[in-house]
């Protein structure tokens, strides 16, 4: 008969080399376990990942279209604007051209102006020296003509006084002179005896006596004015 001893012994070594391989198997399996289920979980992250990365691809493929059409959009704008800009200076480069030719044409027109204004002073001084000595003149030849207008009735009223007196003188030597004419009228106080003679001598001194009144006649007419 074997010994108990050393068939416990193979026999534990035998349970321990069970236990061992067990193990090992076990711990295998466990080990492929974890390494699929670490496998698998690579693959999902992976997955994961590439799911995220293809998101994040297009995200940036689409920011980056976003940002390419923002881009062409401001572009474009700034083309506009640039324009405008352009066009707005252009503007106001042709309105200062303008003002300046404005302002030019203001300054030459205000310079011509206070040149006429001068002349136009000038010659409103000169009319107006013009004027006051014309009016000096006028009043003088005024003065002048009424000095000699008063010196020509005064004249007249000398005349005519001289005149009156020279008249109411003629006309008393004219009534004297006419008294005395019809005072040599002839009468008939003659009576010739012969009746022949008396009618001619009646005749004759009618005649004479008629021209004696038309002397007197004469003599009592106003005397012409000088």
């Amino acid at each position: 008969m074997m010994r108990k001893g050393p068939l416990i012994a193979i026999i534990a070594v035998l349970a321990l080399l069970a236990a061992f391989f067990g193990y090992r198997s076990w711990k295998m399996a466990a080990d492929r376990d974890l390494a699929a289920q670490r496998a698998a979980a690579e693959q999902a992250d992976a997955e994961r990942r590439k799911e995220e990365a293809d998101k994040q691809a297009a995200a940036q493929a689409e920011a980056a279209r976003l940002a390419k059409e923002q881009a062409q959009r401001e572009a474009e704008e700034a083309k506009q604007r640039l324009a405008q800009l352009q066009a707005e200076q252009a503007a106001a480069e042709s309105a200062r051209q303008t003002a300046e030719d404005e302002a030019r044409k203001a300054a030459t027109e205000r310079e011509q102006l206070e040149k006429e204004r001068a002349a136009a002073q000038a010659q409103a001084a000169a009319l107006d020296a013009e004027r006051k000595k014309a009016e000096a003149e006028a009043e003088a030849a005024r003065q002048a003509a009424e000095q000699k207008l008063a010196e020509l009735e005064q004249q007249k009223h000398d005349e005519a006084d001289r005149e009156a007196a020279r008249l109411a003188a003629l006309k008393h030597q004219q009534d004297l002179e006419r008294q005395m004419i019809l005072g040599t009228l002839l009468t008939r106080a003659i009576y010739p005896n012969d009746y022949k003679r008396r009618e001619h001598y009646y005749l004759r001194v009618d005649m004479i006596n008629d021209e004696i009144k038309q002397q007197a006649a004469e003599l009592a007419k106003p005397a012409p004015i000088k």
